[in-house]
């Protein structure tokens, strides 16, 4: 048997279909170069010195020459792990066969050929020469190592006497293949870290039986034919090829128990990963379902909050009203059930106009209309809506504004809502006769709005939940105070969409909350005031609309009459319809200067009574000034509104002060 062409690339094992570049010489670590390099140059030298000085009898030369190709042609690939694309042939049959019948020197020769046989007939891929090189010098120094011991043990070139040739041939058979393993061994313990006794064993030691019978046989060649009996030996070739056959089974079987192997770790890998893959798909499962399910609990919690809260104002309204409608309130005490009627129908006007909010900030279409927002403006309008509760309760209301803060860059209307909410929520938790501080400062580019209050204060626990959504300290039914939880969810979102950032901090309980704002502000040569009100042209006709005639269409008898009662109040004349088509009756009859009209109407809605009108083209009528009076409160809603023809989009419910100034504002249309 003869190793072949076994420099080693790496320890990845892709065997001869390796990629050319990777068998390049550069791509050996330095100490393998370093090691081919020299055995390539003690195999030179070998070679010279191991030259025959006379030709040997030519018929057996070229007999054992063919016989040493011949089975290097019979070679199987190793199945060594790395990318060396090593082979083992039966030449070590003939080689052994020459080194009887013709001394070390020709068999050196006859070797190194056989070699160069093996690296390049019937090869898959062509290699570099340096690995050819490589070969045949390992095989002349292995080669010219067994002649010596051969000789050196006793061994001629015949005739042999079979007791006498049995020392030197074991001697000569044990040390080729010491050699010519170990050389190959070398190579590869300096390319892939291992020690050459490990690589040598693990990768080596089996073929040494086949060794053994090469030689054998190679022998029992050598001592026929220098019988005489020449074709004899020719049947020798039978056990080689037999050897070199089975080895072909043994290597073929070592690669298909590999790709066995190999196929059963990548489906063993596939499974795991499947099985992480169905872990982490579970574990999403289980997540998505516990998410679902505080969803569900959340959303329930919510809803019946909601329902409780609309439910309760709700009550105290039907409540009042009951009473009023029978007559059995004492006179004394009707104002008392009016306001508490009224303020009812306010606080739940709040709840759904915080639902709202809510919704339009969560579907992202909440617009904000930029302006300089005078700081003094929206602490004065929030404080004028929360002073009456605050006064109730005897909570002293402080505002420090620092002059340097001149204006916000914000929406007014927003902003004025954001301190609205902190200081109603500042009132609703300060107990009696506490106190609530509103501070505004300068903070580098920005502007701060801090609102203090002196109540119970905010667990440290809930503090990063305060602004979440529907989230209450305490949301048990044993609670203090009422609410949706939505108003400090609506302040950060309306903050945020200012580019602004807002807190919260507590020193724990009984030691009150504090709120900061930031705001940017705007550039000294950037402000442009724009009221937080409509302008208050109109404010001294308030008072009285004499004179002017209004048309109300709405389907709703209770909402259209309610309307009308506040014009009347202030001397309008009122015309109402409950249809779009009894309205278009009485604009062509009657003289009008406004129209407030329904959107949601059966039959034909406010929309088309819009278009219908300014289609008369001829008449009058076709100009009137128009406002939306509508119980659809979406942003979406007013620009339709305004798209369709309406001057105003008015939103249920209305009081009587935004409504008579939104008639005033029309009518000066009307008759300007």
């Amino acid at each position: 048997m003869t190793i072949a062409s076994a420099v080693p690339i790496s320890s990845v094992e892709d065997g001869p279909a390796a990629e050319p570049g990777r068998l390049a010489w550069r791509t050996l670590p330095a100490a393998s170069r370093l090691y081919v390099a020299a055995v390539m140059v003690a195999g030179a030298v070998g070679l010279i010195a191991f030259l025959p000085r006379t030709f040997p009898p030519a018929g057996l030369f070229f007999f054992a020459l063919s016989a040493a190709c011949l089975t290097s042609a019979w070679k199987v690939t190793l199945p060594i792990a790395l990318t060396s694309g090593s082979t083992l042939s039966v030449s070590y049959a003939a080689d052994l066969m020459a080194l009887l019948l013709l001394g070390p020197r020709v068999a050196v020769v006859i070797a190194a050929v056989g070699v160069w046989t093996q690296c390049t007939v019937n090869v898959r891929r062509r290699y570099p020469i340096y690995r050819t090189v490589f070969s045949m010098a390992a095989e002349v120094i292995t080669m010219a190592a067994t002649g010596l011991v051969y000789q050196a043990l006793g061994g001629g070139t015949g005739p042999f006497e079979v007791t006498s040739l049995l020392r030197p041939l074991v001697g000569a058979i044990a040390t080729y293949f010491c050699i010519n393993t170990g050389l190959v061994a070398g190579a590869i313990a300096l390319s892939t870290g291992r020690s050459l006794w490990q690589v040598w064993r693990e990768d080596f030691l089996w073929s040494a039986t086949s060794f053994m019978v090469s030689g054998s046989a190679g022998a029992i060649a050598a001592v026929v034919v220098s019988r005489g009996d020449h074709w004899k030996a020719v049947l020798m070739l039978a056990p080689v090829y037999l050897t070199y056959r089975t080895y072909r089974l043994f290597v073929a079987r070592l690669e298909d128990q590999k790709q066995h192997m190999f196929e059963t770790r990548r489906l063993l890998d596939e499974m795991i990963r499947l099985k992480q893959v169905r872990e982490e798909l579970l574990d999403r499962e289980q997540a998505a379902r516990a998410s679902a399910e505080a969803a569900n609990r959340l959303k329930d919690q919510f809803l019946a909050t909601v329902s409780h809260e609309l439910r309760t104002p709700l009550s105290a309204i039907l409540g009042w009203s009951e009473m009023l409608r029978t007559g059995m309130l004492a006179e004394e005490r009707r104002d008392r059930a009016c306001e508490a009627i009224f303020n009812n129908a306010r606080r739940q006007a709040q709840l759904i106009d915080e639902l709202l909010d809510m919704a339009r900030i969560m579907s992202g279409k909440l617009t904000l209309a930029r302006t300089a927002v005078n700081p003094r403006d929206i602490i004065a309008g929030a404080l004028e809506t929360v002073q009456p509760a605050a006064e109730a309760k005897r909570i002293q209301i402080s505002v420090d504004i620092d002059p340097q803060v001149d204006a916000f860059d914000g929406d007014a209307a927003r902003l004025q809502q954001v301190l609205w909410n902190l200081l109603s929520n500042a009132v609703k938790f300060t107990p009696a006769a506490g106190t609530v501080r509103v501070r505004v400062r300068r903070a580098g580019s920005a502007g701060e709005i801090t609102v203090t209050d002196s109540g119970p204060g905010i667990p440290r626990d809930f503090l990063p939940s305060v602004f979440e959504p529907f989230r209450q300290a305490d949301g048990s039914r044993t609670r203090l105070h009422g609410g949706l939880g939505l108003g400090l969810a609506i302040v950060r979102h309306l903050v945020e969409a200012h580019s602004g950032s807002v807190e919260v901090d507590s020193a724990g309980d009984g030691q009150g909350a504090t709120f900061t704002v930031r705001l940017p502000l705007v550039l000294a040569n950037d402000r442009q005031r724009s009221p937080l009100y409509p302008p208050s042209e109109g404010d001294h006709l308030l008072s009285s609309l004499r004179g002017v005639s209004v048309l109300v269409v709405d389907d709703d008898d209770e909402s259209r009459s309610v309307v009308a009662a506040y014009l009347e109040n202030h001397h309008a004349r009122v015309l109402t319809a409950a249809s779009a088509g009894e309205a278009l009756d009485l604009l062509q009859r009657e003289h009008v200067n406004v129209l407030l009209a329904d959107v949601a109407m059966p039959g034909e809605d406010g929309y088309t009574l819009l278009r219908k009108l300014r289609a008369l083209h001829a008449s009058r009528a076709a100009t009137i000034p128009a406002a939306a009076l509508t119980a659809f409160a979406r942003d979406e809603d007013r620009h339709e509104a305004l798209q369709a023809g309406f001057q105003m989009h008015l939103t249920k419910p209305i009081d009587a002060g935004s409504l008579i100034a939104a008639v005033v504002s029309l009518s000066h249309a009307s008759l300007s």
